[in-house]
């Protein structure tokens, strides 16, 4: 497992999510996306508060604090604190966090990264639960499930709905009853598949939505002869959901590290 790999990863499927939000979309509601040297900033000014969409990537891949402080200035300019993940063990990690320390920054809500090969599943699939493929322009309601899912608004499925179709990417609803309830995308980029996108309508939470997406593609992964597959969630803390963490495990993923989300106070 390359941490570093990992990330360069984790950067093109957030470019990719903000790539196919609809021009009209972004200006409206300060959808940006910009490069500072190794560092990728993503930031949505309309939802501020939501940590998983505003972003400073690749903080730890170098030690150029002057890249970092560019890119906090910028989004500090658009009214948003973003989350800077750090990835521990990576050569710029020491110099990034002592940068961020200094200037305000503390560790936030941390993020567990779990990685597995492409072994068969040895779950079973849930009974009464259909997954189907999307392909560009399907109008199964993946990013209105998403957007539901996350706490977004209502314009929020536009981070999602534009998915299907794109070069590496894999979409899927699952389907209860004959409708979609379910959602969960992958990007394949490498020979490294990562798990992301996944959410479940509240009516049918506990059916098994999200272990038939993970069966499916876990599946479609070693088709594809992915080398590495892995997803995140949120660190498991008293007092916060973890079905997503337990689906997670169940579904033959460990417990690779745990990675801080720094942000300004």
């Amino acid at each position: 497992m390359d941490p570093a790999a990992l990330d360069r990863t984790e950067r093109r499927f957030w470019r990719d999510v903000w790539d196919s939000v609809p021009d009209e979309v972004a200006r409206e509601h300060g959808v940006e996306l910009r490069r500072f040297g190794s560092i990728q900033a993503s930031v949505a000014a309309d939802l501020r508060e939501v940590g998983m969409l505003n972003l400073l990537l690749g903080a730890a891949e170098g030690s150029n604090t002057e890249d970092l402080a560019a890119a906090t200035e910028w989004a500090a300019a658009r009214g948003v604190a973003p989350y800077v993940p750090l990835t521990p063990g990576l050569r710029g990690t020491e110099a990034a966090e002592a940068w961020l320390r200094e200037n305000g920054f503390e560790p936030a809500y941390a993020w567990m990264k779990f990685t597995r090969d492409p072994h068969p599943p040895r779950f079973p699939l849930p009974k009464g639960v259909e997954v189907v493929e999307l392909e560009e322009g399907d109008r199964e309601p993946l990013g209105a499930i998403a957007a539901h899912g996350f706490g977004l608004p209502a314009w929020g499925a536009e981070f999602f709905a534009h998915l299907p179709g794109r070069e590496g990417w894999r979409c899927y609803v699952a389907k209860v009853d004959g409708e979609a309830q379910g959602c969960a995308a992958m990007l394949i980029d490498g020979g490294i598949a990562e798990f992301g996108v996944a959410a479940t309508l509240e009516a049918s939470r506990g059916r098994g939505c999200q272990t038939a997406l993970l069966h499916r593609r876990i599946c479609d992964a070693a088709e594809a002869s992915c080398r590495t597959l892995f997803v995140e969630t949120g660190e498991r803390v008293p007092g916060r959901p973890s079905a997503s963490y337990r689906n997670i495990l169940k579904a033959g993923f460990r417990e690779t590290y745990l990675r801080p989300n720094w942000q300004r106070r």
